[in-house]
C-alpha cells in the first residue's frame, strides 16, 4: 500500500459520516516579511542577498461530535521571484531543502482526531513540535513549519493529559524512501525499509503562572537510518537522540516577566568525522544546547529575547540550529493587535569546526522584519 492510499484510509471514517457538518471552524494565517543575508562562505566568496517572503495557510476543522473532528489545511510559500501557487501533494521535503519549493502549495494538515477523557489521538497529516517556550522559540529535537517554511508529520500522535498537569506524547512519524517531512540532516537516510517509521516520545508540563514555565524531556528513535560512514558506504545503525528543556519565570513590574530557559541534547551514536567532512579521526560529537534570556511585556505587547546555542556535527535533528554551527540571535516581538504580530530578528551563525575542504569557516549575519496575521 502506498503512502497516499494510507492517508485516504485514515480519512475514510470521516468521509463516510453524514455529509452535513454540525460545526465548521475556519482558521489561517498570513506572514509577510523582508529577509536579508550577509555570508562569508566556505569557498572564500561573499554572498549578499535580500528578498521578500510570503507564507499563507488556510484551513477548516469539522467538529463531527464531542469526540471526533477532522481538519484540512493548505499552505503556500514563496518569495518576490517565485510565487505561482501550484498545488502539489508533497510526501517529503525536496532533497537538501528545509522547505517545499518556492511558490508551491500543499496540504500541511489532513487528519482525523478523537478526544475522550484525558486522551487525544490524531491520525493523518498534522503539526507537532516541542520548542523552548521563549520569545525566539526553538528546539533541538522537533520544530515544524518555523519561519516561512512548510513542514508536517504523516503518522499518528497520541497524547495523555494527566490530572496533575503533565502530558505524555507519543508520535509515529512516517517517511518515504526519498526523505522526511521535517528537517533531518545527513547522513540520516530513509532508503532502508525498516527506517521509514520514526518513534518519538515526550513528557511535558507547562505552567503559565508558576515558577516553572516549562519542563520537558523527549527521545527520538530512527531505526537503521544513521549511515555513520556516509551513505555510500552502506553501514548503518539506529539514530537515537535525547533532549530536555526547562524555562523559568519571575515577575518584574506589572505584567512584565523575566524568563530564562535552556535546552540540552545528546545523541550517543554519531557519524564519523570523515563522513561529516571534518578533520580528524573517530566519531563526531553529538551534543547540542541553547540558553535564552527574555523580558516579556517590557511594555504592553512588547517582548525581547536573546538566545545562544551550539550544535555539534553529530546532532542531526534540529531545524533551528544547523549542525556544526553556533547561533546567536536577538528578537523583538510586538503584538500590535490580537492575532497580529510584528517581529524583528538579527542573527549570527558560524561554523564550529572548519570543514576539511573549506578555505575558511562559514559565517552568516542575517535579519528579518515580518508581520503575521492569524485568524
Amino acid at each position: 500500500m502506498n503512502h497516499k492510499s494510507w492517508l485516504g484510509l485514515a480519512l475514510l471514517p470521516v468521509l463516510s459520516t453524514a455529509a452535513s457538518a454540525q460545526d465548521i471552524n475556519f482558521s489561517g494565517d498570513l506572514r509577510l516579511g523582508v529577509v536579508g543575508l550577509d555570508r562569508d562562505d566556505r569557498n572564500g566568496q561573499q554572498v549578499d542577498d535580500t528578498e521578500v517572503n510570503l507564507r499563507v495557510r488556510a484551513g477548516a476543522q469539522w467538529n463531527i461530535s464531542d469526540v471526533y473532528s477532522a481538519k484540512a489545511r493548505v499552505a503556500v510559500t514563496g518569495n518576490d521571484s517565485d510565487f505561482n501557487g501550484d498545488l502539489k501533494f508533497y510526501t517529503e521535503l525536496p532533497a537538501g531543502s528545509s522547505n517545499i519549493e518556492a511558490g508551491d502549495m500543499t496540504f500541511d494538515e489532513l487528519f482525523v482526531r478523537a478526544r475522550y477523557g484525558n486522551w487525544e489521538h490524531r491520525v493523518g497529516r498534522f503539526q507537532y513540535q516541542n520548542r523552548l517556550d521563549v520569545v525566539a522559540s526553538k528546539s533541538m529535537s522537533r520544530t515544524s513549519s518555523n519561519s516561512w517554511n512548510v513542514h508536517w508529520t504523516d503518522g499518528l500522535h497520541s497524547r495523555y493529559r494527566a490530572d496533575n498537569g503533565w502530558q505524555y506524547n507519543f508520535v509515529l512519524d512516517y517517511s518515504t524512501d526519498e526523505g522526511a517531512s521535517l528537517v533531518r540532516r545527513g547522513p540520516i537516510n530513509y532508503r532502508a525499509s525498516d527506517s521509514r517509521v520514526t518513534y518519538y516520545a515526550s513528557v511535558d508540563k507547562a505552567d503559565d503562572d508558576g515558577l516553572f514555565l516549562q519542563r520537558s524531556v523527549d527521545v527520538t528513535v530512527i531505526p537503521s537510518a544513521l549511515y555513520y560512514n556516509g551513505v555510500a558506504a552502506g553501514d548503518r545503525t539506529d539514530y537515537v537522540a535525547f533532549s530536555g528543556r526547562l524555562a523559568m519565570q519571575w515577575a518584574l513590574r506589572g505584567e512584565s516577566r523575566f524568563v530564562a530557559g535552556a535546552e540540552i541534547a545528546h545523541a550517543p551514536d554519531t557519524p564519523t568525522l570523515a563522513a561529516m567532512g571534518l578533520p580528524g579521526l573517530g566519531d563526531s560529537d553529538g551534543n547540542a544546547w541553547q540558553v535564552s534570556v527574555n523580558i516579556t511585556d517590557v511594555a504592553p505587547g512588547h517582548s525581547i529575547g536573546l538566545v545562544h546555542g551550539e550544535n555539534d556535527a553529530g546532532w542531526l535533528l534540529s531545524t533551528d540550529f544547523t549542525n556544526n554551527m553556533s547561533l546567536t540571535e536577538i528578537r523583538w516581538n510586538w503584538q500590535t493587535l490580537p492575532g497580529h504580530l510584528f517581529q524583528i530578528r538579527v542573527r549570527e551563525r558560524e561554523d564550529l569546526v572548519q570543514r576539511s575542504s573549506a578555505v575558511r569557516k562559514r559565517k552568516d549575519i542575517d535579519y528579518f522584519v515580518r508581520y503575521t496575521i492569524s485568524l
